[in-house]
């Protein structure tokens, strides 16, 4: 795997951004808004082209109060987040296409003793147009050092001309930091907030802010440092794939603060004496664009849009606004088949309709009735997923949030 060049890290943005733009305005900033936009790029190594598999935006959360034991509202909507659960629609639906073997339907995926493999000529893209909150955020401030006037001369018609150039130059202050929003875990060491680069500590894992009620969401640093070590699909399609997906190339944004050295600390190497970076299954490159996203954060957009948008390239584009489904009726608000494609509900209802058709897979997991099976006590049957989870979890991260046992939901498969 070899590193992009800065021509082909921009392209990469282009096609996010273009798609970005060509899709319908609803739940996009109006005037004075920002959003965060998020995308995951399918890169054929053979022909080297790219395709927009998954796109996210967003930047909100709901309190802990307000989760669904029924599965069908998202707890988090950060755009990060809404690209990765998109992305896992996006590999249901391979998966599918892989199992029915049509030959008009072209896949990602190989069977392989019952379980299915991504090709060989396919790699992963994450872009963010802005860095990750929580531990990848806190970052040296960057400050604009003025070089003074150079005078230069330029010869016309025996003239000299004077020419002054003031020359600024940016330059990393070491007293100063920016900041993030997220905090430090309940009952854990808490940030000193002393001034300059004492306010916070790093490596931590943090929780999203909530307006009153604290959510129990990690920040997307810590979300996206999981997907790094242990990939990005997730405990339930992690029991149908012969080897965990892991993104190889992360992208951010231009026009925000950035710094490799964050994210690397934030992502990669937290504490240097529990996991070195050759440890990980494979050491993702990092780059910054130099295109910028025009919905980023700015003195003129500092109201954060309440909407999240999720396309995924096999159908579905829709938007969420506190974790439900715009755009559904009230009278029927309250039901779970309202809920987006991407909550935890739709996405167990597809992994139980897949498992449904591999009846080799089936009989290895599970020996009763599918719909009978709760949400949260399948995805502990997903023992190769959890072994290599609760190992990172102790080493790397040395703690994690705790979360109520509540999504004990059943779904019916689709017949």
């Amino acid at each position: 795997m070899s590193a992009f060049s800065l021509d082909f890290v921009d392209e990469v943005v282009h096609k996010c951004i273009q798609l970005y733009k060509s899709s319908p305005q609803f739940g996009k900033p109006v005037e004075e808004e920002w959003t965060v936009l998020s995308c995951i790029i399918q890169l054929n190594t053979n022909t080297r082209n790219l395709k927009v598999v998954s796109l996210g935006t967003g930047s909100k959360c709901i309190g802990a109060s307000k989760m669904s034991p029924e599965g069908d509202r998202l707890n988090d909507s950060h755009a990060e987040v809404f690209a990765r659960r998109g992305f896992m629609l996006y590999i249901y639906d391979n998966i599918e296409k892989a199992v029915s073997m049509k030959p008009q339907e072209e896949t990602i995926f190989e069977k392989l003793n019952g379980r299915f493999k991504m090709k060989n000529n396919l790699e992963f893209i994450f872009y963010s147009s802005q860095m990750p909150c929580g531990d990848a955020s806190i970052m040296p401030k960057l400050i604009i050092e003025d070089q003074g006037d150079i005078v230069g001369s330029n010869k016309r018609s025996h003239e000299d001309e004077v020419i002054d150039i003031n020359v600024k130059k940016l330059k990393t202050d070491f007293g100063d930091i920016h900041r993030t929003g997220a905090k430090c875990l309940p009952h854990s060491e808490q940030d000193p907030k002393e001034t300059g680069i004492n306010y916070h500590l790093l490596g931590k894992v943090r929780i999203k802010p909530g307006r009153g009620d604290r959510t129990l969401s990690v920040s997307c640093s810590d979300k996206i440092a999981r997907w790094v070590h242990v990939g990005i699909q997730g405990a339930l399609l992690d029991m149908l794939l012969a080897e965990p997906i892991y993104i190889k190339h992360f992208i951010f944004g231009s026009g925000v603060p950035y710094s490799k050295e964050s994210l690397t600390r934030a992502l990669l190497d937290r504490d240097s004496n529990n996991i070195e970076q050759s440890e990980l299954q494979l050491v993702p490159h990092i780059y910054q664009t130099t295109v910028c996203f025009d919905h980023m954060k700015s003195e003129r957009r500092l109201r954060p849009a309440p909407g999240s948008i999720v396309f995924v390239n096999c159908g579905i584009l829709e938007v969420g606004v506190h974790g439900k489904r715009l755009g559904v009726t009230k009278k029927n608000a309250h039901l779970k088949s309202s809920s987006l494609h991407i909550s935890k509900y739709k996405i167990y209802q597809r992994f139980l309709n897949l498992l449904e058709k591999n009846s080799d897979l089936k009989e290895k997991l599970v020996d009763c009735d599918l719909s009978t099976i709760p949400y949260n006590e399948m995805k502990k049957k997903s023992q190769r997923y959890y072994k290599h989870w609760y190992n990172i979890r102790d080493t790397f991260f040395k703690t994690w949030t705790i979360k109520p046992d509540m999504w004990s939901f059943c779904v019916n498969p689709i017949n």
